[in-house]
């Protein structure tokens, strides 16, 4: 298994209680909605990445590429893609293969939202002509020197294959939270365009980014934006349910930046890894959590077929909702999940409490719970930026596994011994 501080190696201010209520029903933080140690030693784990990125430069020149990743003599008969993605676990994307182009096809841009198919051209290929259901498409010259950023959710992706160099703007840089990203977002030329949360259609025009990737939201600016000859992709990873689906969307970064020999050893090590850790509790009798907190009254329980409730179920855990068949977030009251979880031995919080006295100050029944008077209260609020990113809302979506040996190691300490927590701790 993978260590967790460097996503290479494998392989905003925080967000308030009804966002982060949200997000642990089944959504993702994106700063466009604005918003375990595992044991295996960083040199294997590096070496893995190594070995993939050096074979995928030698795929390149087998397949007449220059550099730059581009064809360099066009041949109509040849097959510019020896190494293609396979799509095991995510539902949302679908990835079909040309000889000179991929069709990258979302199948909901933003929840209920109709499919919406982008044709990525291998630069040096001429433009196919596009007809059926692909006339009109939108047409993206890949690899891709230039991309801006929606969602915090993209940028463990672009570090881990080794594509932070096109990173030339984020919506909002208070959110981001691995070093590697804040370096890159730091230099002169990065642009910033959605810090207020509204979408800045002026600055990415005059930024001229090849491509602008959304965090599965709309904005009226991306059809000013698309208007100007800027395509406009859509990235929707926050509405796969599987938690290694959500991972596997690196697979869509290495359509863009033609990688795909890197993220699938990438995706390969976390795979196994999270496989590994819930086979390694999948005996154990599962423990009741209570999940979440309330926010204005209202208590959002994750829906029994939702992202969060699969972690749970996966790290050894479950809920009194886990028969509930929604896919996102169950609406209830404190009174209810009292009645329904108030013997429970585990709280899983999801806001920005650190202590006890922080939970009691919002809602002094807390101290119903026995979970609360265990004093086994555990919140996600470990690795926060002094500027309120939550990396558990960044390179946990990348790395389900770190969030799932964290889970395990709360509902089974006795089965994780010396456990190094990666986003959880306990509250004190």
């Amino acid at each position: 298994m993978i260590p967790h501080r460097s996503v290479r190696s494998v392989i905003g201010v925080a967000a308030p209680i009804a966002l982060a209520a949200t997000l642990f029903a089944g959504c993702s933080n994106s700063g466009a909605s604005y918003g375990a140690s595992s044991g295996m030693s960083g040199a294997t784990a590096g070496g893995d990445v190594a070995s993939a990125s050096t074979s995928a430069s030698a795929v390149d020149a087998a397949a007449g590429l220059d550099a730059k990743g581009c064809i360099t003599d066009f041949d109509p008969a040849a097959d510019y893609y020896p190494v293609k993605s396979e799509i095991n676990y995510a539902t949302n994307f679908t990835l079909d293969y040309e000889r000179s182009y991929q069709v990258l096809t979302v199948l909901q841009p933003t929840q209920g939202g109709s499919p919406e198919s982008y044709v990525l051209v291998k630069c040096g290929a001429p433009t196919p002509a596009l007809t059926g259901d692909l006339a009109g498409a939108t047409v993206v010259s890949t690899p891709v020197k230039s991309l801006y950023s929606g969602s915090t959710t993209h940028l463990p992706n672009l570090v881990a294959l080794d594509q932070l160099d096109v990173l030339t703007g984020v919506a909002s840089k208070a959110l981001i939270s691995e070093k590697e990203v804040l370096d890159r977002v730091a230099e002169p030329g990065v642009v910033e365009y959605a810090a207020a949360g509204t979408v800045d259609a002026e600055a990415v025009v005059a930024g001229k980014p090849d491509v602008v990737i959304t965090a599965g939201t709309d904005d009226p600016a991306y059809s000013v934006i698309g208007a100007a000859g800027i395509p406009v992709l859509a990235d929707a990873e926050w509405l796969e349910n599987d938690p290694l689906g959500r991972a596997e969307w690196i697979k869509y970064f290495a359509a863009l930046t033609g990688t795909e020999a890197p993220a699938a050893a990438y995706f390969d090590s976390v795979e196994q890894s999270y496989t590994a850790l819930a086979d390694k509790v999948a005996s154990a009798d599962p423990v009741q959590v209570v999940p979440g907190q309330p926010y204005q009254g209202t208590w959002y329980v994750p829906g029994g077929q939702s992202f969060n409730s699969r972690l749970i179920a996966n790290a050894g855990g479950t809920t009194a909702w886990a028969d509930d068949p929604s896919t996102g977030s169950v609406s209830t009251d404190l009174e209810t999940v009292l009645a329904k979880s108030g013997q429970a031995p585990v709280w899983l919080a999801s806001t920005t409490w650190t202590t006890k006295a922080q939970a009691l100050a919002e809602e002094p029944r807390f101290s119903e719970f026995a979970a609360f008077q265990a004093g086994n209260v555990w919140n996600a609020a470990k690795d926060v930026t002094p500027e309120g990113g939550n990396n558990y809302y960044e390179l946990g979506i990348a790395r389900p596994d770190l969030v799932l040996g964290d889970l395990a190691a709360i509902l089974h300490p006795d089965l994780m011994p010396g456990h190094d927590f990666a986003f959880y701790l306990q509250l004190s």
